[in-house]
């Protein structure tokens, strides 16, 4: 197992880990993350397909969400404590409750025939429809009807060395749904060209941080980013 950061104690002084030979470590570097929603709800490509990208199987939805991911803003956790005041004012302290946040950000780069806003509109029409109030999940959705399993997802995330294989921190987000029908961010100026980039905010129930995670990461979709990989080496002109 590879640990860069063995060697921090041979250079206590300058903390410099660069070079090759005198406390070599490497740095934890961002920007390369990659995200994958498993379980969507199946009912969504029925919503997608009548929009303008005319996205019609959960397959495309997923890849063109892993695709368009910009960034990402976990949710973090506050250990909260409990104050005690002893003689003359001196403070003391224990452990109290654990508090996590419950939404994750994930930010997208929207395309031509708005497939970003079709699959968040659609999502978001399906668990409440806009015209009515209420959802259009019924029973014989999956057998459920107006369940979490039919409209939640979880959400894979992780980041990665330079290599886009060795994981580096990862999590998976359960219960997840958007918060937000980005329509607002569709407006226009005659003075402003440029690109539009769609941040949506995410309900998340569960923010799992276990070994299983990795592994599911690493045997179910690595794979997937290194043929992608190798189909634009073999690339040719």
């Amino acid at each position: 197992m590879k640990t860069s950061f063995k060697n921090l104690t041979s250079n206590l002084l300058t903390r410099k880990f660069g070079g090759t030979t005198v406390g070599v470590a490497d740095p934890y570097v961002t920007g390369y993350h990659f995200i994958w929603f498993d379980r969507l709800p199946s009912a969504l490509a029925t919503y997608t397909r009548q929009g303008p990208s005319g996205l019609d199987s959960i397959g495309d939805i997923q890849k063109i969400l892993a695709a368009s991911c910009l960034s990402v803003t976990p949710p973090g956790g506050t250990l909260a404590k409990v104050e005690f005041t002893g003689l003359g004012g001196i403070k003391w302290a224990v452990p109290g409750n654990i508090d996590y946040g419950n939404s994750v950000s994930v930010k997208f780069l929207e395309f031509s025939k708005t497939p970003i806003l079709d699959i968040m509109h659609s999502w978001v029409k399906m668990i409440r429809d806009y015209r009515t109030g209420v959802t259009e999940l019924e029973d014989t959705d999956e057998g459920i009807g107006y369940s979490n399993r039919t409209y939640a997802a979880t959400l894979f995330y992780w980041t990665t060395a330079p290599d886009a294989m060795t994981v580096e921190y990862y999590a998976a987000y359960d219960g997840v749904f958007p918060t937000k029908d980005p329509q607002d961010l569709f407006s226009s100026d005659v003075e402003t060209i440029g690109k539009l980039d769609i941040e949506i905010e995410f309900n998340c129930d569960y923010p799992w941080h276990e070994p299983w995670v990795k592994s599911k990461i690493e045997n179910n979709y690595i794979p997937a980013l290194i043929a992608s990989r190798d189909t634009v080496n073999s690339y040719s002109i």
